[in-house]
């Protein structure tokens, strides 16, 4: 730390300068985030918030911070707060509009939820996650196409991210394009075999292009990692008797 008089580096332990002999205040906002940033580190997040608060309000980062620590905690409304007066100070980064479209979605904000992470977007389209997020909103607000599209440029742009496959399957589901979630479903299986909820998916879009045989496959596959499935048992027993199988 430097001596708010000499300016000369000094051990941060010190109480006096050891050089002009300044009382060292730990107030300053260089303690204070450094006193955050320790607490932080050892997850005492009210600890590291009662410092942050003590900083002056007019630090991007700082407010930033205080809006991660707050999302932590499950505190939206205080989340969101603080994200906004960050992005009032420094309006152009791409990271805070990410942090505040999942704060406002968590919130149930979808609406602007969205409007943030396509600004997110238009100021750095490299920002490939927000179509991840994009994805999730656009489902829960209805609108299968965008909720599909955003995914597909997800997996396009990086194809490593395979939790896009079990979302994007899903939405082609509910849009009733079976044959496409089967085929994205199993790029998620060549990576998690262990997923019994993403073999009723299977199943089930088996079962509505009449591929019994498969979804009967599927199904007892999920039920051998959780038999207490009840999605797998009315699906397997409905084919069951479809099939007049006793």
């Amino acid at each position: 730390m430097k001596c708010p008089n000499c300016g000369k580096e000094i051990e941060e332990d010190f109480v006096f300068c050891p050089y002009c002999g300044t009382p060292l205040k730990e107030t300053t906002k260089e303690a204070l985030a450094r006193k955050a940033w320790r607490s932080r580190a050892k997850s005492k997040l009210r600890d590291a918030i009662s410092y942050c608060e003590k900083i002056e309000k007019k630090d991007a980062d700082n407010l930033r911070n205080l809006g991660e620590m707050y999302y932590l905690l499950g505190d939206m409304d205080k989340a969101i707060k603080y994200f906004k007066e960050s992005i009032d100070i420094e309006p152009n980064l791409p990271d805070t509009y990410y942090d505040l479209g999942i704060a406002l979605y968590r919130a149930g904000r979808l609406k602007d939820a969205v409007q943030n992470l396509e600004y997110c977007l238009k100021l750095n389209e490299d920002f490939v996650m927000a179509h991840y997020w994009l994805g999730i909103v656009y489902y829960h607000r209805g609108n299968l196409k965008k909720s599909i599209d955003n995914f597909l440029k997800l997996i396009k742009k990086n194809p490593s991210s395979k939790v896009a496959n079990y979302h994007l399957g899903i939405a082609l589901l509910a849009q009733g394009r079976y044959k496409d979630a089967i085929f994205y479903f199993n790029e998620l299986l060549e990576v998690d075999e262990g997923d019994a909820a993403l073999y009723y998916h299977i199943a089930n879009a088996y079962f509505h292009v009449y591929d019994l045989k498969n979804a009967i496959k599927y199904l007892k596959k999920g039920l051998e990692i959780n038999p207490e499935d009840e999605r797998s048992k009315k699906l397997l027993q409905r084919i069951m008797d479809i099939m007049d199988v006793k």
